[in-house]
């Protein structure tokens, strides 16, 4: 399990409870009040909100003094080195209560990309599967549970995926593994295959308007980006 799968349980359990009553949007939706609302909170939290604001307002302060200037660009040197120390300041200070902040909101898009990302093929149905390299023949059991895909060559299985979770890639094991794995394996490494990409369905969680934003990626981002930015402002951070 990677670092960012650890909180995974308790989202499925979370999310599970949910699921008795609502639909997959409003669940969405809750979903995402909770990573804005953690988010915000914790960069409130790990940020020294007070030297930002003081940064904040020395870089309006040498902004405002470089636009007052009339004299010559040569003599403007002073100023302009001001405003970029100040700015770069501010940044300085803020990039890592930024960093650690998004830490849980990253866990929790991996997880909802995991789960509302797609959705296994109704009916058993076997979905278009390629190979890299191409020329591998494939064989997709659809009516078993879990579904189950093999990649053949010479008349034989060399990899064999348990579909254990609606996840439409399969590659040999990379470096940052032990940030996010994936779910449903990896391939081994002596294996002639690079690549399984399987093209599941988009999971619909709206169920109206365009194909193309249908999916749970509408539902989160405004809802996230509205209530961050609410409490913001409500919360008065820097």
């Amino acid at each position: 399990m990677g670092l960012f799968d650890l909180p995974a349980p308790i989202f499925d359990l979370l999310d599970a409870a949910m699921a008795s009553v609502l639909p997959a949007a409003v669940r969405l939706a809750i979903w995402a009040l909770l990573g804005a609302v953690v988010t915000m909170f914790l960069y409130k939290l790990l940020s020294p909100q007070s030297r930002i604001g003081e940064a904040k307002r020395r870089a309006k302060a040498a902004r405002q003094r470089l636009n007052a200037f009339d004299g010559d660009f040569a003599d403007a040197g002073p100023l302009i080195k001001d405003q970029f120390v100040s700015a770069f300041r501010h940044v300085g200070l803020v990039v890592p209560g930024t960093l650690l902040a998004i830490l849980p909101l990253l866990a929790l898009l991996l997880w909802a990309e995991t789960n509302y990302g797609h959705a296994m093929p109704e009916g058993g149905a076997p979905p278009t599967i390629q190979t890299v390299p191409e020329g591998f023949a494939t064989n997709w059991q659809g009516d078993r549970d879990p579904a189950r895909l093999s990649v053949n060559a010479d008349g034989q299985s060399i990899v064999d995926i348990e579909m254990n979770a609606p996840v439409g890639i399969v590659t040999k094991q990379p470096w940052w593994h032990w940030l996010a794995e994936n779910p449903l394996g990896y391939l081994p490494d002596d294996a002639p295959v690079e690549q399984v990409r399987i093209a599941l369905p988009t999971l619909e969680v709206i169920p109206f308007g365009p194909s193309w934003m249908r999916s749970w990626l509408f539902v989160f981002i405004p809802v996230m980006f509205i209530v961050s930015l609410l409490i913001y402002k409500w919360a008065k951070i820097e």
